[in-house]
């Protein structure tokens, strides 16, 4: 097995995946967070759309396969909350029969060093029936192949690199595997940890899987008609955007202010009413509209509030597309005032926050 990228060769029992003849073409893998898988997959499918390339996919329960001429794996682990490892596939195996007489011993050379540090972890995806006893077999096999082959350390606690493998109920996938940096930031940026908080600002994962739904990129000019203390337009500008935030109350906007000056980004802050908004032309429009008690308006006034901007995005929004994305409370009904509208959703998603709280979160087409 050749760890190239050129071309592999046999030398154990696997299906050959990549060849000189094909040596563009490449198989990857995502692990996606377990929290609310239907979200998961429409941020990564989100992202895909932005990638250069055509990816293909194949959902294995959490396990996304992806193949594709260019990796989309330093994009995606950059760019996702919802990802928790994602890497190369080194090697497929048919079965899902491990027996040391498989474990792959050559090639490894070419991957890992004397003095390099490595771990071997094992992943099962459901259906596998593996058990704990094989998958540490599997492990203790694969590691003490490795080592012997290539005088590298066997280092579990913090290893330069990690070799996963991914059981599944009919392949067996050997991975090269990095895990997330993003979803330790985004932790470390949470409502609570900014300069300004408040208790309706939106958590920073949720933020950044709605600037991925909208597909903000770098230097898009990104609008936030009900900005609040900034939550979303802090993540728009960590991916490179320029957000204009607008809100009508003065402290909420000096918050955000506060907030987006420790990212020492390009924005913009309007105390403005969002049913007259003083922005002519954006790229993206996310927004987290306020509802109830706790908010500046009260249901029915926050329910036109969101009509009118459905209604006025098409004029404001430079490009044809899924560039608006709108999350808020099951009770504001944001499907049905979309559907009144006549206009086209494109991913109507629900959040169940706790057993009395669901929100709801769609994108729609202009």
């Amino acid at each position: 097995m050749i760890f190239s990228m050129e071309s592999y060769r046999e030398s154990f029992p696997a299906e050959i995946i990549f060849t000189s003849s094909d040596a563009s073409l490449f198989k990857y893998f995502a692990y996606v967070s377990g929290e609310n898988q239907e979200l998961a997959r429409a941020e990564l499918e989100s992202l895909l759309n932005l990638f250069p390339c055509d990816v293909e996919t194949r959902w294995l329960n959490r396990v996304v396969i992806l193949e594709s001429h260019i990796s989309p794996i330093e994009f995606l682990l950059e760019r996702s909350a919802l990802i928790q490892k994602a890497g190369v596939v080194l090697i497929e195996y048919n079965s899902n029969q491990w027996s040391k007489d498989m474990t792959p011993s050559d090639g490894w050379e070419n991957y890992l060093t004397a003095g390099d540090e490595f771990a071997v972890r094992t992943l099962c995806i459901e259906g596998a029936t593996n058990s704990t006893r094989e998958r540490d077999r599997i492990e203790w096999d694969l590691g003490a192949s490795i080592k012997n082959r290539t005088n590298a350390r066997v280092n579990l606690k913090n290893p330069a690199k990690e070799i996963l493998v991914i059981l599944g109920p009919e392949n067996i996938l050997i991975c090269e595997s990095q895990n997330s940096k993003l979803r330790h930031l985004l932790r470390q940026r949470e409502p609570g940890k900014k300069m300004f908080f408040h208790p309706s600002m939106m958590n920073s994962t949720l933020s950044r899987v709605m600037c991925n739904l909208a597909g903000v990129m770098p230097d898009d000019i990104v609008l936030d008609p009900f900005c609040g203390g900034g939550g979303i337009l802090c993540e728009a500008s960590y991916i490179g955007a320029r957000p204009i935030g607008c809100d009508l109350n003065w402290k909420m906007l000096t918050g955000a202010k506060r907030n987006l000056d420790q990212i020492k980004g390009e924005y913009s802050l309007i105390q403005a009413d969002a049913q007259n908004i003083p922005v002519q032309s954006v790229d993206c429009i996310v927004t987290d509209p306020p509802y109830g008690r706790a908010s500046s308006t009260r249901g029915g006034e926050s329910i036109e509030l969101v009509s009118t901007l459905m209604s006025t995005a098409s004029s404001i929004l430079t490009s044809r597309g899924e560039h608006l994305c709108i999350c808020g409370s099951s009770e504001m009904g944001l499907l049905e005032i979309a559907q009144k509208q006549g206009l086209a959703v494109g991913k109507h998603l629900r959040i169940r926050v706790h057993s009395g709280l669901v929100r709801e979160l769609v994108t729609i087409v202009i």
